[in-house]
């Protein structure tokens, strides 16, 4: 049976996201941790030491979210927390070197899932297809 918002944009995004989302996960059980948790690790290997309110921007995840996700990677020895200096409230987050180890393998299968992915999808396309959800992403920020 098929209705017609089953062409809409916004059910073919969620669709879309929902089956990487699924994948992702699949992979990602020999290494324990979930797709937000390889976000995390892999944002902090490209901008370590951040607080938890700069990483939650960074991930678009909330921070009361963050906050579970981070116990989590720091119970694994993945990510470390540090007083910020002159801020007690505040703590500078850090990936570990364990964390740092998972780094390529975790960018290999993203690349690998991508590429499966967009199988039969040539450079114009992957471009004009960014370009688009970018442009959708601008348009509803604010």
């Amino acid at each position: 049976m098929s209705f017609e918002s089953d062409k809409s944009i916004l059910f073919l995004i969620a669709k879309a996201r929902n089956i990487l989302k699924k994948e992702f996960e699949k992979e990602l059980k020999p290494f324990n941790i979930s797709y937000a948790h390889r976000v995390i690790l892999i944002r902090l290997s490209e901008k370590d030491a951040v607080t938890q309110k700069e990483l939650a921007q960074d991930t678009y995840f909330e921070q009361s979210n963050l906050t579970l996700m981070l116990d989590k990677l720091e119970l694994k020895g993945l990510v470390k927390r540090q007083p910020k200096e002159n801020d007690r409230r505040a703590y500078l987050i850090s990936i570990t070197s364990e964390g740092k180890e998972l780094i390529a393998p975790l960018i290999q299968m993203g690349e690998m899932i991508m590429q499966k992915a967009l199988k039969g999808v040539n450079p114009e396309q992957k471009k004009e297809f960014s370009s688009l959800l970018e442009l959708l992403y601008q348009n509803l920020k604010n």
